[in-house]
Order: C-alpha cells, then sequence, then structure tokens
C-alpha cells in the first residue's frame, strides 16, 4: 500500500448503497454532510423502483445546504449492496470511504475521530477503520432502535449461556491457516484503537485503494448477507484493521425492504459456505470447520425460533438447509459456483 502524503489532510467520502429508505437515508447524509470534519463527496447508488424521485428531492432540498460538498446520486447498475459499493467507490474520488449502511447515524464527530487514525498511519499500515455502535440515535435521542432489524441485542442470562455455549459470536473462518495480524503503528495503536478481525458492515470504512484492489463480491445477489465479513478479511491482508473506541454511530435498523426470516437464515449460510469456496487456501479444512460452523449456527437458530414462539421454525429451517448443503458446495470448483450461485439465489428469493 502507498504510504499517504503528509502535505495534505486526507480526503473521505460518504458512500451508500440503499434500497428502499428514504428517509432514513435522508437522516444519514445530512448528519454525515454536518461532521466537525465534513466530507469531500457524498455518493448515494440506489436500486429503488422511484430512485429518481428521491434524487431529485436531495439534490433539491438537502445538497444545496453544503455547497462545499460535490454530491452524485445515481440508479444502481444492479440491485445489491456488494454491486452498489463497487460503483459508489468507483464514482468516489476521496483517500477514505466510509461504507456504512443507510441505517447508520454518526455522532457529530465521528468521521473526525476516524480520520485521526488514517492520518496517523503515515506508512499505509491500516487498511481501514470501523465506528463503534451506541444504542441512542444522535439526531433523536428518544428514539429506540430496532430491536429486530439494529445492532443492539438484549439477551436473557439462559439465552446468552446458550449463546456462549454454542460460540455464537464464533460466525466466520479464516481462509488462510491463521488470522492475518498485520502490525499497528505505535502512532495508531496511541489513538485508543483495539483490532478488530473483520468489519462490521454498519460502520465500517476503508482507504478507497484497497477497494478497489478488494473489491465487494457481486456473485452474491439482493440479500447479500457476509459481504462485509468476506471483503474486510481479504482486505486484513494489506493491513490491520482496527476499530476507534471515541467514533460513535448508531445503527438504528430499518425495516425498509426486508425478506422473510426462511430466505435471510438460507442466504446467510448459503452465502458463508460460497465466500469461503471461493476463497480458501485449504479446501478441506474449509470443508470440515463450516460441517461443524453450519450445525452449530442451526441449533442457535432453532433455539431463537422456540423463543419467539415461530413452530414453523423459519431461521432453524434455513440453516439446516446450508448443513445439507456444506459438501456439495466445497465439490465444487470456484469457476463453477460462480457460474451456478447467482441462478440458485434467484430461486432462493423467488424470482
Amino acid at each position: 500500500m502507498s504510504p499517504q502524503n503528509e502535505s495534505r489532510p486526507l480526503t473521505w467520502a460518504l458512500v451508500i448503497a440503499t434500497y428502499n429508505r428514504e428517509d432514513m437515508l435522508e437522516r444519514c447524509v445530512k448528519l454525515a454532510a454536518e461532521q466537525t470534519r465534513p466530507p469531500q463527496e457524498i455518493v448515494v447508488v440506489d436500486s429503488s423502483p422511484d430512485w429518481n424521485e428521491t434524487r431529485d428531492w436531495i439534490l433539491r432540498e438537502l445538497a444545496p445546504n453544503y455547497p462545499n460538498i460535490a454530491w452524485q446520486y445515481a440508479e444502481a447498475i444492479q440491485r445489491s449492496t456488494p454491486s452498489q459499493r463497487n460503483q459508489a467507490i468507483r464514482m468516489a474520488s476521496a483517500d477514505v470511504v466510509f461504507l456504512i449502511d443507510d441505517d447508520s447515524l454518526m455522532y457529530p464527530d465521528c468521521a473526525e475521530k476516524i480520520m485521526e487514525v488514517y492520518e496517523a498511519d503515515f506508512g499505509g499500515a491500516i487498511s481501514g477503520v470501523n465506528a463503534i455502535h451506541v444504542n441512542t440515535p444522535p439526531d433523536r435521542p428518544e428514539e429506540v432502535p430496532d430491536a429486530e432489524y439494529g445492532t443492539s441485542r438484549n439477551y436473557g442470562a439462559v439465552a446468552a449461556f446458550v449463546r456462549q455455549l454454542l460460540r455464537a459470536n464464533d460466525h466466520f473462518v479464516p481462509y488462510d491457516a491463521e488470522w492475518p495480524r498485520l502490525p499497528i503503528p505505535e502512532a495508531v495503536a496511541k489513538l485508543n484503537v483495539d483490532r478488530w478481525g473483520l468489519a462490521a458492515g454498519w460502520g465500517m470504512t476503508f482507504r478507497r485503494e484497497i477497494c478497489l484492489k478488494e473489491p465487494f463480491e457481486e456473485i452474491l445477489l439482493s440479500y447479500a448477507a457476509g459481504e462485509d465479513s468476506d471483503m474486510s478479511y481479504r482486505a486484513s491482508r494489506h493491513g490491520a484493521y482496527v476499530g476507534r473506541n471515541e467514533a460513535r454511530l448508531c445503527h438504528v435498523g430499518s425495516r425498509g425492504g426486508r425478506l422473510d426470516i426462511l430466505t435471510v437464515s438460507t442466504l446467510k449460510g448459503l452465502n458463508i459456505l460460497v465466500m469461503h469456496r471461493l476463497n480458501t487456501t485449504d479446501v478441506e479444512r474449509g470443508r470440515r470447520s463450516h460441517h461443524r460452523l453450519m450445525a452449530r449456527r442451526a441449533l442457535i437458530a432453532l433455539a431463537k425460533d422456540l423463543k419467539a414462539g415461530r413452530l414453523q421454525i423459519p431461521e432453524a429451517r434455513g440453516w439446516f438447509r446450508a448443513v445439507r448443503m456444506v459438501n456439495d458446495i466445497f465439490d465444487r470448483e470456484p469457476e463453477q459456483i460462480r457460474a451456478w450461485y447467482p441462478e440458485f439465489q434467484k430461486q432462493v428469493l423467488g424470482r
């Protein structure tokens, strides 16, 4: 990675992929524009049917209030978060891209705290920096984030014990024999950062050059669960990924454009398998690890279904489908997967 130019401050862009969340999008971009360190540009790629109406409203009513920011608003070439993110990254020109979700709301100094990390890293040893989630939205302190779709989760003591027993947070198998652990420069370590193994998509940022080298995987259609973990793992081979503990953001969660539980859980499991098969350095190690991982995730989902009173156990059924497909996916070569999986997703999505 090329070292940064010490003669000028780095620039950043808000890069947003959105679909049917007009109200949340307005809040997201407005808070970004009003940062203590404003963005150089705001780039939105929208796959909504009425995308042009939202574009016209934002460019007419919102953008003129922030004349020092360059605004771009485009229709999605393909309706999927990875494709939309890649499209927006190509449209941007800033040094750093903020790839937060369209329902993520930044506190006023969030960008300033994140950019301090990049500018302390003169050698380019840091590939990306994540914001930290807090439960209260900065613009509406009285609002309670969506318990189902937001980032916050409140588990009872028994549920928390079961999650710990089943290692519920252990949901990603590294593509290499060991996790990449590239060094964190001393100047960065002094800024109260923590090493993160993977990015959290609701609050991730990267050097734009890293995103161009390691683009988001466009084989994933529509609901692209796992695309942030996949891309950030590959990015961590180029430089360490960290979280900045003072960079606050609230991911409130939004129901707009959501799929049913069975479809979501099915795609979560299958995406994990496909991404690993495409990128692993040891196919058989990956196969063994994912037999265990998928079975564990299915049991966790079954417990969640029963606790929620979902007698049709839709979440568990999705994960059990992934259990049954581990060998089928790992038996395929990468080029076979790239030809097969997009069409298979369309079947799952009922297209």
